[in-house]
């Protein structure tokens, strides 16, 4: 029995012994460990982030991912040791990478096919929503009128798309109102006896000498018409009526020519008068074109003409 107890108590000897060892060695191993301060990563890519850390002696572990608009995706928002901490060599930094934002733009899909439409709807992680078909002079059949929201509007996604698509043509019996824009103002009167419509023709405070063109139009185009619809076309002041005081006063032509070279030129008129300064003609013309000026003048009255806003001549007028 006794032999027993002694070998029993030389086990409990050699095991303490062993314990006393094995953590002296441990103890050594950690405390051998430079203290490294951790560096800030919040705000860097995860490749940025791995080559920081593996220079400064520590391991990285992403703990999750949140979405983030104001962080592209794969970047870390937060860490932890927090930046400027004292850890030992080998520490491992836990880090919250973003999954990026949760708004996108709204892509333009006018003029579009429905079926590219869609397409380019799912893309962008948005939803078709409400699907409207109207008829249009302008577009083929199936093709995107109009959409809300906006193109380039930044939404949610999942968000909805509404659309309007082309019928195409109307059927005898539906009138459509035309795309007049950028149109000579007699085609507009020639479609309007055609189809028994009454329009209005207003003034803008822009002031043009070129042929009557319309700048501007109630309703927009693919708008449904009735007998009743009030029809405005909106033209430059002088390519139409002329002002108030125009009808009081008789108007003059001034002539110029723009002289001949290789490139187009920007040509502006200025006439001077008892009232001021008022510029009267502004474009670009090709060399040898001809500029015709309809002006009215107050009193002694000069003009002057730059080209590329040089002053290039000086004109006294009768």
């Amino acid at each position: 029995m006794k032999k027993y107890i002694e070998i029993f108590i030389v086990g409990i000897l050699i095991l303490a012994f062993l314990y006393f060892i094995v953590n002296w060695t441990f103890e050594g191993i950690i405390h051998s460990k430079k203290e490294i301060m951790v560096p800030k990563i919040e705000g860097k890519s995860l490749q940025d982030a791995v080559e920081i850390l593996s220079l400064a002696g520590l391991g990285i572990m992403k703990e999750s991912e949140e979405f983030n608009s104001k962080l592209p995706p794969e970047t870390v928002i937060r860490q932890s040791p927090q930046a400027g901490m004292t850890v030992r060599e080998g520490k491992i930094i836990k880090v919250v990478l973003s999954k990026g934002s949760e708004l996108v733009f709204v892509p333009d899909l006018k003029g579009k096919p429905l079926k590219v439409a869609e397409l380019e709807i799912r893309k962008r992680q948005l939803q078709t929503g409400k699907i409207d078909q109207i008829y249009s002079l302008r577009f083929d059949k199936d093709i995107v009128i109009k959409q809300n929201p906006a193109p380039e509007t930044v939404v949610e996604k999942n968000t909805s798309i509404d659309l309007a698509i082309s019928l195409g043509n109307p059927p005898e019996g539906i009138i459509l109102m035309p795309d007049f824009k950028g149109k000579k103002l007699s085609e507009v009167n020639r479609w309007a006896q055609n189809n028994k419509l009454n329009i209005q023709i207003v003034e803008s405070k822009q002031e043009s000498s070129s042929e009557e063109i319309v700048i501007a139009q109630e309703p927009e185009p693919d708008t449904v018409l009735t007998f009743d619809t009030n029809i405005i076309i909106t033209v430059p002041r002088s390519s139409y009526l002329p002002s108030e005081t125009a009808e009081k006063k008789p108007q003059t032509i001034f002539h110029y020519e723009v002289p001949q070279g290789s490139k187009e030129t920007k040509i502006r008129i200025v006439l001077i008068d008892s009232k001021g300064e008022q510029e009267i003609f502004s474009g670009i013309n090709m060399p040898g074109s001809k500029i015709d000026v309809p002006y009215t003048k107050e009193g002694k009255a000069k003009v002057r003409i730059f080209s590329n806003d040089i002053l290039i001549e000086e004109r006294e007028l009768q």
